[in-house]
């Protein structure tokens, strides 16, 4: 469950929190029967006031979308109807071939003009996205989540290796952790920002250790350690329960891993650290997500440079001379 808050804005907290978990379950992320983090635990994690959270929950429970469950926290109650996009869709086909067919344009025919028109429509409009990160195995992980959430191409740029002007980028996008850098290093090229949410999962597992529990957290950079070990304290997990280590720092691995009996890391992160973690310690995996909103800022960013290099529904670049008279 990925969810932000804009302490700034016009809508309450509570309004923000419950209009994005009713979105997580009228679109079918948050399935029936799936059990939403404890009021606690949330509005530790989201900096909250946990009666914002306990109204959000009633105020959805009275709807009839969430239920409380004696024994087994709160789930999802409500099951979004089954879509009728299908239905239209199918619909609008067979007119279609009708049509084709009237005319006397063979199905082979009618496949191939859909496809040529689907290219026209899509490829000169795309914006190309670079995505820059601090190491490879952020933007690796970082710039794969990008490309499954945009249908534009997707490069990633190491932030050591980024030019002035990068080539062939039309947009550049990061973390909130390199924004400002990035923005200062590419003075005329629009930056977008993306916030990085971890997996709630992982932080009710975490909230769950015993309190003797001695745990090691292992990130790839100091600054993904600062941003998790923020996350883990918010559900209580503080020093000096909790020794930090980074792979740029490689001294103090091998001593934190040595006294830890829990592991907590990013599964790539494990990856690379498997042959040095000891058999006794027990392994969570940490993954990070793009947020809901920073997924809906993305496509508006992209949407804006559409409409920006586009005229009247004609790509710039297939625009036509201007007919010069006689």
């Amino acid at each position: 469950m990925r969810l932000s808050l804009d302490r700034r804005g016009p809508t309450s907290l509570t309004d923000q929190l419950k209009a994005q978990i009713r979105h997580l379950i009228a679109s079918g992320r948050l399935g029936t029967g799936t059990r939403v983090p404890p009021v606690r635990t949330l509005a530790a994690f989201l900096r909250i006031n946990r009666n914002t959270v306990g109204r959000a929950y009633a105020e959805l429970q009275a709807e009839g979308m969430l239920e409380a469950r004696a024994g087994g926290g709160t789930r999802v109650a409500w099951a979004p109807p089954r879509s009728r996009a299908s239905q239209a869709l199918s619909a609008q086909i067979d007119r279609l071939l009708a049509t084709a067919s009237d005319a006397g344009v063979h199905v082979d025919e009618l496949i191939a003009t859909l496809a040529v028109r689907a290219a026209h429509r899509r490829s000169p409009e795309r914006p190309r996205i670079g995505f820059v990160e601090c190491n490879q195995a952020d933007l690796a992980y970082f710039a794969r989540l990008v490309r499954t959430s945009v249908d534009v191409p997707v490069t990633g740029i190491l932030l050591s290796d980024l030019p002035r002007r990068p080539d062939g980028v039309d947009l550049l996008a990061t973390t909130f952790f390199h924004i400002e850098e990035v923005r200062r290093r590419c003075p005329g090229i629009e930056v977008v920002g993306l916030m990085a949410l971890p997996d709630f999962q992982t932080l009710e597992e975490v909230a769950r250790l015993p309190k003797s529990a001695r745990v090691a957290l292992v990130c790839a950079t100091v600054e993904g350690v600062r941003s998790k070990a923020r996350s883990l304290q918010a559900v209580g997990l503080r020093t000096p329960r909790l020794e930090t280590a980074a792979l740029d720092d490689p001294a103090a691995l091998p001593q934190v891993l040595g006294r830890a009996d829990v592991l907590i890391a990013a599964p790539r992160v494990i990856d690379r650290i498997r042959g040095t973690i000891p058999a006794r310690v027990q392994v969570v995996p940490f993954a990070s997500f793009l947020s809901d909103g920073a997924v809906a800022l993305l496509h508006e960013r992209i949407a804006a440079w559409r409409s920006r290099h586009t005229r009247d529904g004609m790509p710039w670049g297939r625009r036509m001379a201007p007919k010069i008279p006689a």
